[in-house]
């Protein structure tokens, strides 16, 4: 008994760490002033090495392997879900092969190889062995908490640190870059947003103001993010949230009627001036937030047709998981030359520029499985698994706009990994856990 007390504590210490490295991995620590900017292999870009983050997620990753294969937990996550991983596991492992011998002969083969290894274990860990080993209950709890620190301590430093707290006029906080604050406000919002819908009455005592204060201050770090992307998600949860959150008590009723009447009355005054400046932030004749104006329908159709052309480049093998960096040299890979812009910014095609049509496929099919899977969460009873349909649903739009999820370093695809985990759980159906049968 002992034994297994003992494997439990430490399959909650390995996915807890995991999980702080997510967000903790994307600090910078600039604005202490002390902290240079580089300082191989322990800090870069005034934060965790890249080397640091991989080396503690491989040493934590094997520990969690080792108990996973001992215990290897029946029906925790369903036949239909794994199936599904396991072939595009093997989707990767077969392009990955084809791309060595046929695409990029020129290029490292250990490095392509390393790629590899790095998706697979990101799909490993946090699609299978964490959400097979980890409660749901824990994970909501300490991601929540983790983020909702870091974005609200971000926040409150601004009258502090100012400027430092500002990448081009966007809010970053403690965060390296742009992207990272954007992900982690945005999740934040979503797993804080339900803590307004406790059963515990609306109170004092029960630090209802409270609540409501750190709820504003994440829906103002969204916005001050000034992206548009992160604004739509954070108002689909709102919305939708409000809808299948909630009890039937007196005062979350009127708080529901209060909203959705107030919604309405803003479509009918503010609709139109409101559909007219969407259009204009759109294709750049006005800004957005503090980040200056830039046609986005043109930015992003450059982005598919530059995609397309590189896609066209091997449309049945694909260009590889690191065709970003790889640039036909013989070892080691040139990070410096990565830029963001360069990246299809698509699901679809990124799928397709990393996979060849196999993956332009599979990513189609899984992008219909997440539709399917946002409703799933949200018509059951359990708050957390709500939770997990909302933040799948406020997301998919994104998805559009966004590539494919294979990189073990970014804040976004270790997340996003983990939703689906824990969506592809095996949910005995019955009237306690689902509205349906």
């Amino acid at each position: 008994m002992n034994g297994i007390v003992r494997i439990n504590k430490l399959t909650d210490f390995c996915c807890i760490n995991l999980l702080i490295l997510v967000f903790i991995s994307k600090l910078s620590f600039k604005w202490i002033k002390i902290i240079p900017y580089s300082m191989p292999p322990i800090i870069f870009q005034y934060g965790i090495h890249p080397y640091i983050n991989f080396s503690l997620q491989l040493i934590l990753s094997i520990v969690l392997f080792f108990i996973w294969v001992q215990k290897m937990p029946k029906k925790t996550l369903s036949l239909f879900y794994l199936n599904f991983i396991y072939t595009l596991i093997c989707i990767l492992i077969i392009q990955t092969m084809f791309q060595i011998i046929f695409v990029n002969i020129n290029s490292s083969i250990p490095v392509q190889l390393a790629g590899l290894g790095m998706a697979l274990i990101l799909i490993l860990i946090y699609g299978i062995i964490v959400p097979s080993l980890f409660e749901l209950k824990k994970f909501i709890y300490w991601s929540k908490n983790i983020c909702v620190t870091l974005v609200v301590l971000s926040f409150l430093c601004i009258p502090l640190f100012g400027s430092e707290m500002f990448r081009g006029g966007r809010f970053v906080g403690f965060f390296k870059h742009i992207p990272h604050m954007v992900s982690a406000s945005t999740f934040a919002f979503i797993f804080y947003f339900p803590t307004i819908y406790s059963d515990k009455k609306w109170t004092l005592k029960n630090n209802t103001p409270i609540k409501l204060l750190i709820l504003l201050i994440l829906a103002l770090a969204v916005l001050l993010t000034s992206t548009k992307a992160a604004f739509a998600t954070v108002a689909i949860t709102a919305f939708v949230g409000s809808i299948v959150l909630g009890s039937q008590k007196k005062i979350i009723k009127i708080f529901k009627f209060s909203f959705f009447t107030g919604f309405l009355i803003a479509i009918l005054l503010i609709g139109a001036p409101a559909s007219e400046f969407l259009y204009d932030v759109s294709t750049g004749k006005t800004s957005f937030g503090l980040r200056k104006a830039q046609d986005g329908v043109q930015s992003r159709t450059e982005e598919v047709t530059r995609g397309m052309s590189m896609f066209d480049k091997s449309p049945y093998f694909g260009l590889g998981l690191l065709y970003k960096f790889l640039n036909n040299q013989e070892s080691g890979i040139e990070v410096e030359s990565y830029n963001s812009f360069k990246d299809p910014h698509n699901l679809f095609v990124s799928s397709a520029v990393i996979g060849g049509y196999p993956l332009l496929f599979y990513s189609i099919a899984a992008y219909v499985l997440m539709i399917f899977g946002a409703f799933r969460g949200l018509l059951q009873f359990d708050i957390d698994r709500k939770i997990l349909g909302l933040f799948l649903l406020s997301h998919l739009p994104v998805f559009v706009i966004y590539h494919a999820h294979f990189s073990l370093g970014g804040i976004a695809d270790r997340m996003y990994w983990l939703v689906f985990g824990y969506l592809g759980q095996y949910w005995k159906k019955n009237p306690q856990n689902s509205l349906i049968d």
